[in-house]
């Protein structure tokens, strides 16, 4: 593992939490577990035979001799010794009496598989979860409404059903997952994927994903950790948590759901999760230094890769093959995605030339046209040695990564199976000699036979499985380094990331405050704004006139949140006359537009000369994440133009300077500006955390000039619901 120097800044939070890891391993690396339950728990046990688990098998059923030939206890308190794990195969109020029971008794952590709590989204299935909390007192749980685990180094079965299990000896990878069927599909059809533990975790009633990704950081078996994640009920943990994976140089690579309202639905239903929106889940996995996958079978290969070939120390890739035009699809898809294809070095380029036969052209991708055998003595497929050496000068001081894409055929058709197989084993060479991470890659998913994956990957070189998902787990793999070397190069930054705002209270009895409030508080925290003042209606010609024209004025209220909807602002007047004029409109559009609201003050504020962008810089409150500044193109086209990047508070400078570069504001002369308004809004939001659900400065104005100038404010505060 490399060193890291961020590792220093998680000490404390590790410490508190040491006790808490050091319980879950009796769950996560059971010497005995306890079956609570009828028919259904016979599945785990023949699973954990078949495994050759050698731990002890208990089962607990009052109305039953045996199943699969193991004597049952007839109550928990009859067992003769506290497991280290229980499966709990029962009705949900069942499930809560045998959890304290458990409790009482010592066990080391159990398994609820029962649905009927907190998923419901009812008052009695979260009372019902409370009651489930309460009886594990403080004793490691997983779920309700989960599968449980699976331990694939031992073959322990914390598990709910029968299940194929693939030996283990490590490295290893870990998924945890808020769906037990992923993990089912994956363990059951999924060969040649060094997955140690497979955890479903449903509601997080008890112990959570960030607890388990803390356990699994103690074995050091465990290369990679891989999340199925729909949402998060506290989002500070779970930072630290992925934080910690980073410093000890462990990757997190996630497959989320539940983005878009359907999906939240469902996500809601199915683990009763505090759903995330993209936008949130994107700013939240760059704080962490989480890797994303788009699909089930991307995270396989991408934890693969990551567990058995290792993290590679840049962007540069060295692509070979048989196939030319795979090579074109893999040259395009690497240019859009920042891959770089180096080219081999001039040395290395001449000895190439010379020792291939001119029908191969010696660039990146690299088509290796060269015979099945030879017999003058020049390099062929069946040389392993030779290939070797080919590929080794190919990729020398060029390549941080390196793969070999090719589809072996089935045997039968001249033996090409072998031939293929033998020139892709020289890439066992080429990972001992370069040093890099190296994968061979069949570009259809059944490209590569499993026993020539196992040889390969025992080997340290990772089979990858089907070009699209090979491409992207090449893509997360950079990615994820690029990231983990730049959070853990800056440890001052490496130690905010793990901050968060968190506002845990949801707030009611929500308040607008009027425009003119608002931007005296926030100018009051270093925001840049317009010269402006509150007055009545008949004194706005006199107030314009100390101001100094052009002006705009507003009609001020905190009960009108689109002022401009209603014909309440009047924009560019340029004298007294004009200003008597707008306020006369204002009144006539209010009167019809809003009959029952009664004119006391206006807004009058001057205007903003030479402006050419207009930004919005927003807050928004998210009850696991905490505050969350949205930057974005503002102004009266806000909600259509959806271009906007989403920072958690506190700000992270390198991530605000990367939002602000993608939505082309990072060379505008007024980038400075922006950035310290940034700041204030984000000083105004610490300040008042505890009741802030939402703030808009909208827009805010660019200038040629160097200056980003707000020109409209508003904030919404609310009081804690006090019942929740």
């Amino acid at each position: 593992m490399p060193d890291s120097p961020a590792s220093d800044h998680l000490t404390s939070s590790s410490e508190s939490l040491d006790s808490k890891e050091s319980v879950l391993q009796r769950l996560l690396q059971p010497q005995s577990v306890v079956y609570l339950g009828g028919s259904q728990i016979a599945g785990p046990v023949r699973a954990a035979r078949r495994a050759g688990y050698d731990g002890d098998l208990l089962i607990v059923n009052p109305k039953r001799e045996q199943i699969e030939g193991i004597s049952c206890y007839q109550s928990i308190s009859d067992l003769p010794f506290a497991p280290d794990a229980a499966v709990v195969g029962l009705s949900a109020e069942r499930s809560i009496t045998a959890v304290q029971e458990l409790a009482e008794l010592g066990c080391g952590g159990a398994v609820v598989m029962s649905s009927g709590f907190a998923e419901l989204n009812t008052a009695e299935g979260k009372a019902r979860q409370q009651r489930l909390v309460e009886a594990a007192a403080g004793m490691p749980l997983l779920g309700p409404n989960c599968m449980g685990l699976m331990n694939q180094f031992s073959g322990a079965f914390v598990w709910g059903d029968d299940n194929h299990c693939q030996r283990q000896k490590g490295p290893a990878a870990a998924i945890i997952s808020q769906s037990g069927a992923l993990l089912i599909g994956i363990t059951g059809v999924e060969v040649g994927f060094p997955l140690g533990y497979a955890i479903s975790i449903g509601n997080q009633a008890v112990t959570t994903m960030a607890d388990l990704i803390r356990a699994l950081l103690t074995d050091e078996r465990i290369r990679a950790i891989g999340l199925y994640i729909e949402g998060m009920d506290e989002g500070r943990p779970f930072v630290e948590a992925c934080l910690q994976a980073s410093a000890k140089g462990v990757p997190i690579v996630a497959l989320k759901g539940g983005d878009q309202e359907a999906g939240a639905a469902v996500a809601q239903s199915h683990t009763a999760s505090m759903v995330m929106e993209r936008d949130l889940w994107e700013a939240f996995k760059h704080r962490c230094g989480i890797g994303e996958v788009s699909s089930p079978k991307a995270l396989v290969e991408t934890l693969k890769l990551l567990t058995i070939s290792g993290v590679p120390k840049g962007n540069r890739l060295s692509i070979v093959s048989y196939s030319g035009g795979l090579n074109g699809l893999v040259a395009t898809r690497c240019s859009a995605t920042g891959i770089a294809l180096e080219q081999p070095t001039d040395s290395n380029r001449q000895w190439l030339i010379e020792h291939l036969p001119d029908t191969v052209a010696v660039t990146n991708p690299l088509d290796l046209n060269i015979p099945f055998s030879t017999s003058d003595g020049s390099i062929s497929m069946r040389d392993t040695g030779a290939v070797a050496d080919c590929l080794v000068r190919f990729a020398d001081q060029v390549a941080d990564q390196v793969v070999f894409f090719n589809d072996v055929p089935r045997p039968g058709a001249g033996e090409l199976d072998q031939v293929w197989c033998e020139s892709m084993r020289s890439m066992i060479e080429v990972g001992e000699k370069l040093q890099v991470p190296v994968s061979v890659a069949g570009i259809l998913p059944n490209g590569l036979p499993d026993r020539f994956c196992d040889e390969m990957q025992s080997c340290g070189v990772a089979c990858l499985k089907g070009y699209s998902e090979a491409v992207e787990a090449i893509e997360v793999s950079i990615r994820w380094g690029e990231s983990n070397r730049l959070i853990s190069s800056k440890s001052d930054e490496f130690t905010l990331r793990s901050q968060l705002l968190s506002v845990a209270a949801t707030l009611e009895n929500e308040t607008m405050m009027d425009e003119y409030t608002s931007k005296t508080a926030l100018a009051e925290c270093g925001l840049v704004t317009t010269r402006f003042a509150a007055c009545g209606v008949d004194d706005a010609s006199e107030v314009a006139k100390n101001i100094g024209f052009p002006v705009a004025i507003k009609v001020l209220s905190n009960l009108i949140a689109h002022k401009a909807a209603v014909g309440g602002v009047k924009l560019d007047l340029h004298s007294e006359a004009d200003v008597r004029v707008a306020v006369d409109e204002i009144n006539a559009s209010l009167a019809v537009k809003k009959p029952d609201f009664d004119i006391k003050q206006l807004l009058v504020e001057s205007m903003v000369p030479a402006s050419d962008r207009e930004i919005i810089i927003g807050i928004k409150r998210h009850p696991a994440l905490g505050l969350a500044m949205v930057i974005g193109e503002g102004g009266v086209f806000v909600e259509s133009h959806r271009d906007f990047e989403t920072l958690l508070l506190p700000l992270v400078d390198s991530s605000l300077m990367r939002a602000l570069a993608k939505l082309k504001l990072d060379t505008h002369p007024a980038v400075e500006s922006l950035r310290s308004n940034c700041y204030a809004v984000a000083d105004y939001a610490t300040m008042e955390s505890a009741s802030l659900v939402s703030l808009d400065v909208n827009p805010v104005l660019l200038t040629v000039d160097g200056d980003a100038v707000a020109t409209d404010a508003l904030i919404v505060h609310g009081k804690a619901d006090t019942a929740r």
